[in-house]
């Protein structure tokens, strides 16, 4: 038995016990000496056979759904207590929700690990039990937690909740060292969000239905923990190391005489972006991404963006039509009575785009005929419909926009 059954067995149960009596009184059939017809016996001896292959698939069905039982009340409860302590007086919806996704980050894990074939040392186990021991002990410290230790004591508490976590918390280890590999450059805690998420889209594909009924004993219902993020669209300047730089707000045309050095510069919030492995980007491409964490780290002075990717979809930069300015210096005038505010969500290629000297401004058709802006750099302004219909007039932009 590997490492990975020793665990389940711990988190499920042992079935041997109970495998081995059914066998043994199976097998005591065979002691019986026949004192009835040879076609009787033979008959007899049929059913036999089919009853013991039936009760050995009843035993390999009942162990797989035993192993399958992959959640547990008891640890449950583990994460709902931090979950009130960390988070305060909330609804009770709220901490069974926050822990059930805790948990359930926590599950998809150990199982996405295990698909990737990552098996872990009887003494990394030992290791992290003595890492999650000891943080126990320091939480003690805390009187919220001194009291929720009291009732138990730490060792029974520590034994009863997390003792059967450990399996899965050495897991993530093995799985965080192996994505700190594949993505060399980005930050371990970047890295680290992107394993998880990978293990929940895993996760959700192989055991939605164990969730379901999960969420469902807990009275959670029509619960999703997919997170959505933030739409950009923009192109890939580069790629390396299973990571892409993309700029967001410009298209290919705007990228094609700057060298990345230049394109860095003009675009300081150029952002670096795991390469997925089902979708390949390639330098060039017009994508729409969708992230919903991001880190900068400044090194030296230069500041560096990292992001998590939910989401990526090649668009074609015709969708975009690229108007070309004759007046110049009368948009600008118009800008100059324009208040740009913090960059909002707009998920879809603009429907125009145009440089402003050297800035691209991308424009939106929004409701009631007005328009929406994002001009890069300086941020986001949506026009009232009759500024919309000045700028219309200056951008030589006649068709109506949906």
């Amino acid at each position: 038995m590997n490492e990975w059954q020793k665990e389940l067995v711990k988190v499920a149960g042992d079935m041997v016990e109970s495998k081995e009596r059914v066998k043994n009184r199976v097998l005591q059939q065979r002691d019986v000496k026949p004192k009835r017809p040879i076609r009787f016996a033979l008959l007899t001896a049929i059913v036999t056979v089919c009853f013991v292959g039936f009760v050995m698939v009843q035993l390999l069905n009942k162990e797989t759904k035993q192993s399958a039982n992959m959640f547990n009340d008891t640890q449950l409860t583990h994460f709902e207590n931090i979950v009130r302590i960390n988070w305060g007086k909330q609804d009770g919806e709220f901490y069974t929700k926050e822990a059930i996704e805790r948990y359930k980050k926590v599950v998809a894990t150990y199982y996405y690990a295990k698909s990737l074939s990552l098996q872990y040392s009887e003494a990394e186990l030992k290791a992290v039990r003595k890492e999650h021991y000891d943080e126990l002990v320091m939480l003690q410290q805390s009187p919220e937690y001194a009291e929720l230790f009291k009732k138990k004591g730490i060792e029974n508490y520590f034994k009863m909740y997390v003792e059967p976590l450990l399996p899965m918390y050495t897991a993530k280890k093995k799985l965080d060292s192996f994505y700190l590999g594949k993505y060399p450059t980005l930050p371990n805690g970047i890295v680290q969000e992107i394993a998880a998420q990978d293990a929940i889209r895993y996760f959700d594909q192989h055991f939605a239905e164990q969730v379901k009924t999960f969420q469902e004993q807990n009275e959670i219902k029509n619960y999703s923990s997919n997170s959505h993020g933030i739409t950009y669209v923009g192109t890939v300047i580069k790629v390396e190391s299973n990571a892409f730089l993309f700029v967001d707000g410009a298209i290919p045309e705007d990228l094609e005489k700057l060298s990345q050095e230049q394109i860095i510069n003009k675009y300081p919030k150029a952002t670096w972006y795991p390469v997925l492995d089902d979708f390949p980007v390639k330098q060039g491409d017009y994508v729409t991404i969708e992230s919903n964490r991001s880190e900068s780290i400044d090194e030296n002075g230069s500041v560096t963006h990292y992001g998590v990717l939910n989401h990526v979809e090649i668009v074609e930069p015709t969708v975009t039509t690229k108007l070309n300015i004759q007046n110049e210096q009368e948009v600008l005038q118009f800008f100059r009575q324009t208040e740009w505010q913090p960059i909002e969500d707009i998920g879809s290629p603009p429907d125009y785009s145009f440089m402003l000297e050297g800035v691209r401004v991308n424009v939106w058709g929004s409701y009631g005929q007005s328009l929406y802006l994002y001009k890069v750099g300086y941020g986001t302004v949506h026009l009232s419909q009759e500024r919309s219909e000045e700028l219309k007039k200056l951008l030589g932009i006649e068709e109506s926009l949906h």
